[in-house]
């Protein structure tokens, strides 16, 4: 696995760009998170480097699901509601837990 990736960094404007050239992120409150997977071995860090591996086993699992053996996802991990928005709340207080968490992935 590479050992530097540059997170996206999204920002805040008043209207979306428009084109081919774009890509648009919706910001969830969740945590920014880089999921690297190389054959078996998975790995998802926080934006400080930390390794969260361990705190959300169900984003792991569905990365080793997956028929890619070798790529990086940079998302947002996110907890959602019933009805679709995010629970910050919940997102901090998951740590292996049962409760699911996503990663939400953009290009």
């Amino acid at each position: 696995m590479q050992k530097r990736i540059e997170y996206c960094t999204p920002k805040a404007v008043k209207a979306a760009p428009d084109g081919p050239d774009w890509i648009l992120e919706i910001k969830m409150d969740g945590y920014r998170g880089l999921l690297q997977r190389d054959g078996d071995r998975v790995r998802l860090l926080s934006k400080a480097g930390l390794d969260w591996t361990w705190r959300y086993p169900l984003i792991v699992e569905a990365a080793l699901k997956l028929r890619t053996q070798h790529f990086v996802l940079d998302g947002e991990i996110v907890i959602l509601t019933d009805i679709g928005d995010a629970d910050f709340d919940a997102v901090q207080a998951t740590a292996a837990t049962d409760q699911c968490a996503a990663l939400l992935c953009w290009g």
